[in-house]
């Protein structure tokens, strides 16, 4: 019984590997890009602190947002879901 449930669940397997394997490299090209526009926005948020403390802390939060400890992590934690996903029908 577990052969032919493992021959059933392969083409799913297949494709959650090649799915996780682009987001994965979407996560880490966005990142670094993701990451050089936060630390533009931080200088940015610095300069306008002095004009405007609520503006400035406008753009400190969307600096953290799309810094890579924001929604980047969010991402790689929804891919890590789904490589368990993946893993679990791997196993059954």
């Amino acid at each position: 019984m577990k052969p032919i449930l493992r021959l059933l669940t392969l083409p799913i397997r297949i494709i959650l590997t090649v799915f996780i394997w682009i987001c994965a490299l979407l996560i880490k090209l966005s990142g670094k890009l993701l990451g050089l526009i936060a630390g533009i926005l931080l200088l940015m948020a610095l300069v306008v602190l002095t004009y405007s403390t609520k503006n400035a802390l406008m753009l400190f939060a969307l600096a953290f947002l799309i810094s890579p400890m924001g929604l980047p992590m969010v991402a790689v934690g929804l891919l890590s879901v789904l490589s368990t996903v993946r893993n679990t029908l791997a196993f059954t």
